[in-house]
């Protein structure tokens, strides 16, 4: 029980975590490469088994969901609960929850929103995290699992569920976005809060960047995301045009049989 204790609350930190060293960088570099071999393989996963396809979605889902209740317990189970840090109201876990929902329950319009919500939130948190220690710690696979896992899973279900992406669902994606920092701001001044980082930029990446002390928390949030976003669509746009070829390729194939079967008949 001593050990598990330690493992969550981690008073006593063994292998600490340094920004850009060995772990970091292994971490980073296994979302890229997931992410790579997931795109060169889009239309293999597009083409599986629709139950293959639903095991992989729901078995990841389950994992992320019971990562999110254990890191809820844990905090009141072992006495470190801090109302400032431990509530779920991290822009990652609030897109990770509706990611577990969307696929639960397959809502293919929430799908579409935590898309961009699943890279927007994630990718700054893989680069620059505030963690006290690795391996030795629950909130270092708390971490990978809801930000590494999480976009690498979003991304299969993009491909692997074939939904298509407008502009009506990004703009969806930039209100909501907006709207959770909106909401976020009055509770973060009025309980000296800062989810969603609406009221100052973490001070790890502060040191790291001093210059982005002198931009307001908001703005840098924008920016950061609009820049996320205009990447991702640029993938997107070039799947739409993918997917539209191959359903006038079904089509095709569909008015070939049909065609075939009226030449048959009208020679019998």
């Amino acid at each position: 029980m001593k050990y598990i204790k330690e493992f969550f609350r981690n008073d006593h930190p063994f292998i600490p975590f340094k920004p850009f060293g060995f772990i970091h960088c292994i971490c980073i570099s296994l979302v890229i490469i997931t992410l790579i071999i997931i795109y060169v393989n889009r239309n293999k996963i597009s083409n599986m088994k629709e139950k293959t396809k639903k095991r992989i979605l729901k078995t990841t889902a389950i994992i992320m969901l019971v990562n999110m209740i254990i890191y809820n317990i844990a905090p009141h189970l072992f006495g470190y609960f801090d109302y400032k840090i431990h509530l779920p109201f991290q822009l990652c876990f609030i897109s990770g929850y509706m990611f577990m929902y969307g696929i639960l329950f397959e809502k293919e319009w929430i799908l579409k929103l935590t898309l961009f919500l699943s890279f927007i939130g994630p990718i700054p948190a893989i680069l620059w995290p505030d963690m006290p220690s690795t391996i030795d710690d629950f909130n270092f696979w708390k971490y990978f699992i809801s930000h590494h896992v999480f976009i690498c899973i979003s991304f299969f279900s993009y491909f692997a569920l074939n939904y298509k992406i407008t502009k009506k669902d990004i703009l969806k994606a930039f209100i909501f976005a907006n709207c959770l920092i909106l909401i976020m701001m009055p509770f973060n001044h009025i309980f000296k809060m800062n989810y969603i980082y609406s009221s100052e930029i973490p001070h790890n990446i502060v040191e790291m960047y001093p210059f982005i002390e002198n931009f307001p928390p908001f703005l840098t949030i924008e920016v950061t995301g609009l820049i996320i976003a205009i990447v991702l669509y640029q993938l997107i746009r070039k799947r739409n045009l993918e997917l539209e070829m191959i359903e006038q390729s079904n089509i095709q194939k569909v008015n070939n049989k049909r065609t075939k079967k009226v030449s048959k008949s009208k020679k019998n």
